[in-house]
């Protein structure tokens, strides 16, 4: 971290410093903001899609490649998908189940087998998720704030 931190919030502003120090104090108000936009960002992107009271969580650890890949399809749900812009704004992590399934494929590519995915879970009679993010959010700060708790399996 301390690397990070000293070339993102003290190298950088100090090559504004020639052109005054507010130059350099506004360089690292934008930085601090970008980084807390961030942060907020990829905590809505990711996180309501992971932890919420109807999502399982598994303690111990797969006994299997099945069960290690029925545990990605159960323990995720994905953001509403199929529309450009929107898996743009979600930089196509909205398709979490096939991120979790195949980790090396691109991002894009996971639109590609989502359809194959659906018909496994179909045919094995699994539960797809597909919800809203607004639901999902409301779902995840229920969890947040102790009024619901996390579904967990030993």
């Amino acid at each position: 971290m301390l690397p990070y931190f000293t070339i993102r919030f003290i190298v950088t502003p100090l090559i504004f410093l020639p052109f005054g120090v507010n130059a350099a104090m506004n360089s690292l108000l934008i930085l601090i903001l970008a980084e807390c936009f961030a942060n907020i960002n990829s905590f809505i992107v990711i996180l309501p899609n992971h932890a919420a009271a109807d999502i399982y969580r598994f303690n111990g650890a797969y006994k299997s490649k099945g069960d290690f890949y029925l545990r990605q399809i159960i323990d995720t749900v994905n953001y509403k998908t199929g529309f450009e812009l929107l898996d743009f704004l979600h930089g196509w992590l909205n398709y979490q189940i096939e991120h979790h399934l195949f980790p090396n494929l691109t991002l894009s590519q996971h639109k590609v087998v989502q359809p194959y995915v659906k018909e496994l879970c179909k045919k094995y009679n699994l539960e797809y998720r597909e919800e809203n993010i607004f639901k999902r959010s409301i779902l995840t700060l229920s969890v947040l704030v102790g009024k619901t708790k996390p579904n967990i399996i030993d």
